[in-house]
């Protein structure tokens, strides 16, 4: 209730500072955001005989989420690209015997067909009511040195990935009068530079989750997107990304690197290692949102992690394009030398 009362104040804030009448604009604007942040009472579904598929959970967000829908009393599936490995091997040492640790390629139309016969075996008394799409990679690279291989593998893991799991598990939600929970990304609503291909899939996981919540809506089906900005998980670090970027750079056409240099390239990677240690350490913010998401009786459509963050985001989104543009220039800002040919 809070979060309509907000919302709607918010609006028509907007609505009287469009018609240029200030001090009303102003005191519903600030009474609006108090309000939208005041917690609000729910109720939460038992986890009972509720069985509940994470993609990804080798480590990060899907693992931490994994241990805790599973002391929650869920049955959870846990989605790993490497189920024998470290990652895995903890989580279920961790966990009760009603977690399910499976192999699971989002990009394999196989393996989620063998994890959708693997559930199916648990379906006794049992009701699917959960998909979290949470298995992404990521990739920030400018993009004259990304390479197409590197857009498509995004795409597929990503957007595909998203779409071939959620497509496999539709009729288990429908049975069951389930969710489906993706993982995007505030990327998918601004895109800065050297985010161009990071962003583009987070865009079309965002329009998928738009799309799919509308077309659900009639089978009683909720769809959800959680939306986090910048966190020290495993597809943000430091070290990954700047070795990524030095390959790409090593296999980029030198008449393009001619035109950078190499002094730019170096700044490069300062920036993106400055960015990365302004990455929120407590990912627990965004595990708090993914679990509200799964247990809540009547769960919002979108969360964004951190307070302060919704706020800035929301304030970018009524700024003008050049604006926003003009700030994230700023914002990563790479000093050095561009080599442009005179003609």
């Amino acid at each position: 209730m809070y979060t309509r009362l907000g919302y709607a104040l918010l609006a028509v804030s907007f609505l009287l500072w469009k018609l240029d009448i200030g001090i009303l604009w102003s005191g519903l604007c600030l009474i609006g955001a108090c309000v939208l942040f005041l917690p609000e009472k729910g109720r939460y579904v038992s986890p009972a005989n509720k069985i509940v598929i994470i993609t990804g959970c080798d480590s990060g967000f899907g693992n931490k989420l994994a241990r805790r829908l599973d002391a929650k009393g869920f049955i959870v599936f846990a989605g790993c690209l490497a189920p024998d490995r470290e990652g895995a091997r903890d989580l279920k040492e961790a966990c009760s015997d009603r977690l399910n640790i499976v192999h699971l390629d989002v990009t394999d139309d196989w393996k989620v067909r063998e994890m959708i016969a693997a559930v199916k075996q648990k379906m006794n008394g049992n009701v699917l009511w959960a998909v979290v799409n949470n298995a992404g990679i990521a990739v920030f690279q400018e993009i004259e040195w990304c390479a197409v291989e590197q857009f498509q593998q995004l795409l597929d893991v990503n957007v595909l990935g998203v779409v071939r799991v959620t497509k496999a598990t539709l009729p288990l939600l429908r049975e069951g009068g389930g969710r489906v929970i993706n993982v995007a990304s505030l990327a998918g609503r601004f895109t800065v530079p050297a985010f161009a291909a990071y962003s583009m899939s987070k865009k079309a996981c965002i329009a998928f989750s738009d799309g799919l919540r509308q077309e659900m809506a009639k089978f009683g089906v909720r769809v959800i997107t959680v939306e986090p900005g910048l966190y020290k998980t495993p597809i943000a670090s430091e070290e990954y990304l700047i070795t990524q970027n030095r390959k790409s750079w090593a296999e980029t056409p030198s008449e393009i690197k001619d035109v950078y240099g190499e002094e730019y390239f170096e700044s490069f990677l300062e920036t993106i290692s400055k960015q990365m240690k302004r990455a929120r350490s407590n990912v627990e913010e965004v595990i708090d949102q993914m679990v509200e998401a799964v247990t809540r009786e009547n769960p919002k459509c979108r969360y964004v992690p951190h307070w302060l963050t919704y706020i800035r985001a929301t304030v970018l989104m009524y700024l003008p394009q050049s604006v926003t543009d003009a700030f994230f220039r700023k914002t990563y800002k790479v000093k050095g030398p561009v080599h442009v040919k005179k003609q």
